[in-house]
């Protein structure tokens, strides 16, 4: 029993770990106590079968996983976070295509409706494309790479403005306004500050 008990605690540890969430996020997901938690990744008590269930059920795991020892634990977990990572470029590169396609199609349609190509279209993709690679990387927690992609979407986003008010502002005035890139140094900043605050304590 004691052994059963202790590879339950270090799995539990391992897959919460693997889910970056602390003992706090954990309990609430779960509807559990986060004093709980701790006795169970402790050691110090065994969920009952329910909660054994319901703890399988979310890390989406057999109970047979839950039980037994598992030398390459770590390989096996490292693989499922390696097949998320995965998935989760295949969505961002399908959200970016989609930007990149509906300026093609912009292009075009002013092209043969107007008899001028709204090339500008493209320039206007740059920041859209790191806007949602900024929305992805929020929803999924990670933050290597955060300060990166706002600065490139502040950075973008400024240069669209600036060429699209370059071109259509009268007597070139729309030129004058390179001041507006004064606003992406704040943002940088910002950004590379936001990447610095401390998550809660992990257990």
């Amino acid at each position: 029993m004691s052994e059963i008990k202790d590879n339950i605690a270090r799995n539990l540890v391992a897959l919460r770990k693997n889910k970056k969430l602390t003992q706090q996020e954990l309990a609430e997901k779960m509807d559990y106590t986060d004093k709980s938690i701790s006795k169970w990744e402790h050691g110090e008590a065994l969920p009952d079968i329910e909660t054994l269930a319901n703890i399988c059920d979310f890390y989406n795991i057999d109970l047979n996983y839950l039980v037994s020892e598992h030398a390459d634990s770590a390989k096996i977990l490292s693989k499922a976070e390696k097949g998320n990572r995965i998935n989760r470029s295949v969505i961002s590169g399908l959200a970016i295509s989609l930007v990149w396609i509906t300026a093609i199609i912009v292009c075009i349609s002013t092209q043969m409706f107007t008899n001028y190509a709204y090339w500008m279209s493209f320039v206007w993709a740059l920041p859209f494309s790191f806007m949602i690679l900024t929305i992805f990387n929020a929803i999924w927690g990670d933050k290597k790479r955060r300060p990166a992609y706002i600065t490139c979407f502040a950075w973008t986003a400024l240069t669209a403005l600036y060429l699209e008010l370059g071109f259509d502002m009268p007597n070139g005035d729309g030129w004058r306004l390179w001041m507006l890139f004064l606003l992406g140094v704040p943002t940088t900043i910002a950004a590379i500050l936001w990447s610095h605050l401390k998550d809660d304590q992990k257990y």
